[in-house]
This record gives structure tokens, sequence and C-alpha cells, in this order.
């Protein structure tokens, strides 16, 4: 009997992993299963176009077997919320197999689950990346029950296509474009020539010889005195009149400031002083940023964009609400949204961390709503190295 995997899924994304994962998200658990509901057709819909051919097939085993997918944790979703570093490591994984597996795709399938769900881009972009693991998570369960080859992946792939008819139409032109090649430009005077095929050699007529073919130089080699002539006339001008109209002095020019050699770095030397850090500010038990926050961060995406080798340094806070375990992992999960915004703003991840305190650190007492209010932020400092 042919498994729907998207029906299994989405029984599996509820309770206590569905309220872990709207946590993380920083969305309340209905919007959470809705975006869930248009990530899990869009991830099945694409690895299916993924495993089409046994080539294909075998370099998404070698994906799944590499990062170790094929193991009971990533089995279910509650296995994978409840693993040590849950749903951290479940982004962790995800994001670059996102990136790996759809390409240029991941970001249209991103902005798809934002816009058919209602939730930001970045709880789009973090919900993929938790849902792609466990996706193939299940997919290599499957396959260990069936047999662990690529025909088999194809022939389980391709029986989801069945359960995807209903989904929304405009699903399929985002999966649609995944498939056109990237290829390099080929000269369209050498396309399908056989390599071996020896260069053209260059052929050269052959002019009959005349042996009266000089005389029309006679004319031009009577001329040649004549020319010698003129030109000598015509210097011993140019040199009288240089004597007789010599030019006044000119006040000196001073000499333009050199141009920056082609090639040259123009990259400014050292960050600015007085930078930071900048402080972000969250609800109780919220990872959302408030409103007033999006311009910081974009403040911070325009100075790493202007100083390319800085580096950011994400820390996450919050107020003494709640046990310190919880209160360490919401501070982790508050850092690393900031990260994703950032990155979504067009920086690199590799020049942010992204580290939790829980309440470690307060800048105010806990004692007062206004002080836990202070308490409940992301930090970030930018610098040089």
């Amino acid at each position: 009997m042919t498994s729907n995997l998207m029906t299994e899924l989405m029984n599996d994304f509820r309770g206590d992993s569905l309220s872990s994962v709207a946590s993380a998200v920083g969305q309340n658990p209905a919007t959470t299963q809705s975006a869930i509901a248009a990530a899990l057709p869009a991830l099945i819909g694409g690895l299916a176009n993924k495993a089409s051919t046994p080539d294909q097939a075998s370099g998404l085993l070698d994906l799944i077997t590499r990062n170790k997918l094929d193991s009971d944790t990533f089995a279910s979703a509650s296995s994978a919320v409840k693993a040590p570093g849950g749903i951290n490591s479940l982004i962790n994984v995800g994001r670059p197999l996102l990136d790996s597996i759809f390409g240029s795709r991941s970001g249209a399938i991103i902005d798809w689950v934002a816009s058919r769900s209602g939730v930001s881009r970045s709880s789009s972009s973090s919900l993929v990346s938790i849902a792609l693991p466990i996706v193939l998570g299940l997919v290599a369960k499957r396959l260990r029950s069936t047999g662990w080859s690529a025909s088999n992946l194809t022939r389980l792939m391709a029986d989801q296509r069945m359960y995807l008819q209903d989904a929304p139409a405009t699903l399929a032109g985002v999966l649609s474009a995944e498939e056109i090649p990237i290829t390099r430009h080929v000269r369209p005077d050498t396309e399908d020539v056989p390599k071996r095929r020896m260069p053209a050699v260059p052929v050269y007529e052959t002019v009959p010889r005349n042996r009266n073919a000089w005389l029309w130089a006679l004319p031009l080699l009577l001329l040649i005195p004549l020319i010698g002539y003129f030109l000598a006339r015509n210097d011993e001008s140019r040199s009288d009149v240089a004597v007789q109209s010599r030019p006044a002095p000119r006040e000196a020019v001073p000499a333009a400031p050199e141009e920056t050699p082609v090639g040259t770095s123009s990259e400014p030397a050292a960050l600015p002083s007085g930078l930071g850090p900048y402080d972000l500010r969250f609800e109780t038990r919220s990872q959302s940023l408030g409103a007033q926050s999006s311009q910081q961060l974009r403040e911070i995406a325009d100075l790493m964009r202007t100083y390319p080798r800085a580096k950011a340094e994400i820390k996450g806070y919050t107020d003494n609400a709640g046990n310190d375990a919880a209160n360490m992992e919401l501070s982790q999960n508050r850092a690393t949204a900031v990260m994703n915004e950032i990155a979504d703003l067009g920086i690199d991840r590799s020049r942010m961390t992204a580290e939790g305190y829980g309440e470690a650190n307060p800048v105010a007492s806990n004692a007062t709503a206004q002080g836990r209010r202070q308490n409940r932020r992301v930090e970030v400092e930018i610098k040089d190295r």
C-alpha cells in the first residue's frame, strides 16, 4: 500500500511538537500549523522532482546518510524536536540542506509558504528548515522497510505526486522552475562539434605573376623628391613661428591627485568608534521582534556591507519569568531569530554567531515590568574581527 507522507507528517506535528515549533518560529500554534500545511507539500513535491532519475535519487540518498537523517531521531517530528539540541539542531541541519537540494528555488519555497500562511519570511525560513530534515527522516524510515536503493526512492517519491493533486496551482509554478539547468555559455559555432575535429587550415590564393606589374609604382617614385622638398619648407616655417611668438609663461597648475589604481581595495580600514551594541527588544515569552527593531536590523546589515571584514556577535537574554532551562532555550531562539533576519538582508551567516544566555547579565531589575522589558533583549555587537 502506498504511504502518504504528507498525512503522516501533519498528524505528527501536533501537541508538544507543534507547540515547540511554534515557540521557535515566534508564531501561535494555529498559524504554525497552517504554515506547516503549506511547507510539507512544497518540500515533498520538490523532493519528488529531485528524485526523478537514478542519479538524482542516489545523490539524495547520499545527503540523507551523510547528515545521519536515516537514524530513528529524525523518523518523526516528536523524536526530532525532543532530541539533544532540538529545534536549533534541526535548523542548523535544515538550512544548508535546503540550499543544497533546492538551490535558488529555496527562496521561492520560503516566500510561497509565507504568503500562503501569513507568517513572516523569517518565520517561514525557520519553519521550512525545521521541516526538511524531518521529511527526509521519514523518507529514510520508509526506505529502510522497503529496501535502501535509488529505484525505491524514485518510486516512493513518484507515488507522492497523486497526493499532491489537491495542492494549490501556484505551487506547481514554484517547483517547475527548479528543473531549469544552469549551463555555461557555449559559442554557437562550436555546438555539437566532435572534439577530435582538426582546426581549419587557412588557405591563401595564389596571385598570378605579371612581369609588368611593378610599372605602376614609377609615378610614385618620381614624386618622392618633390614631397621631401615641401616637408622641409614646412618645418622651417613652423620653426620661425615658434621663435617669433614665444608664449607667455603660464601660472603653475597644481597636480591632480593620484587616482586609486584599478583593482585597489577601497574598503574602510576599521570600524568607526562608538558603535553599539544594538539592543533589540522582545515581548514576554515571544521570539517576535518589535516594529522598532526593523530599522536597527537594516542599520546593522548596511554597516556590515560597508565593512566586509566586520563580524556580528549576537547575544540573547530573557527576564526571570519561567524556569532556567526554558529561558536558556528561549534566549538562544531569540538570538537565532535575529541572525536569520540579518541573513535575510543579505549578510552571510559565516560572519555571525548567535548565543543564548538565559537570565544572565540583566541590565535592569526584574522586580518591575519596565525592568523585565529591558532584560528581554538581544544585543548585537559589531567587531572588526
